[in-house]
């Protein structure tokens, strides 16, 4: 079911595209940009959802991330973390009168841990229903976005790679350049990029 999925969106993407853009799009690709933005913005303007999808391109275009939108959209990032362990160990003294004392011991163990990048990934989200609006406009802006459109968005989100939800407070945000709000969420760039664009323009 999902390999003909794929190769119906790869149809209407040759379909709605000029000729001379079709070779350029795969449709292994255009079938995770849509993926990213349905689960990440389908509820989102069109802006945001191409913010959204600006944001996937942007990193598979920076070495810090994979070559490749889906391995973007795909991307985990493992860590370690210190754990404490707690057992207990019983200690016998004595020789005639024996006496068993127990004694606890902690250690720490570094368990890794996975983080996905785009959170979607890393929980049992709701199977898409290929015939609904949320689902085609994601995959419409997947297919434009793809096929070089949306001008104007790409040079307002030139340099994003990053976003929220507004409710939500990272702390890694206070070391970004901060774009733009839209919608649900906030975008932001890397801090040294703002700097040097800056620069560049003086």
């Amino acid at each position: 079911m999902r390999i003909m999925m794929q190769i119906i969106v790869a149809v209407l993407a040759l379909t709605v595209m000029a000729p001379g853009q079709a070779q350029s799009v795969n449709s292994r690709e255009l079938d995770c940009l849509a993926r990213n933005i349905y689960y990440e913005a389908g509820l989102e303007s069109e802006e945001g959802q191409v913010a959204v999808g600006l944001v996937t391109i942007n990193r598979s275009r920076d070495e810090k991330y994979p070559r490749t939108i889906c391995g973007v959209v795909n991307q985990k990032t493992v860590f370690s973390i210190p754990k404490t362990v707690t057992h207990v160990r019983e200690i016998t003294t004595g020789v005639v009168f024996k006496t068993v004392h127990k004694v606890k011991e902690t250690t720490t163990v570094w368990v890794s841990h996975a983080v996905c990048q785009f959170s979607w990934r890393c929980e049992n989200v709701r199977k898409i229903n290929y015939t609904d609006s949320r689902w085609t406009n994601s995959v419409a802006v997947a297919e434009e976005l793809l096929s070089g459109g949306y001008q104007e968005l790409r040079d307002k989100y030139e340099d994003a790679e990053y976003f929220h939800e507004v409710h939500i407070h990272p702390t890694w945000a206070r070391q970004k350049h901060r774009i733009n709000r839209i919608g649900g969420h906030i975008f932001y760039s890397d801090a040294d990029k703002k700097i040097n664009l800056t620069i560049a323009s003086e």
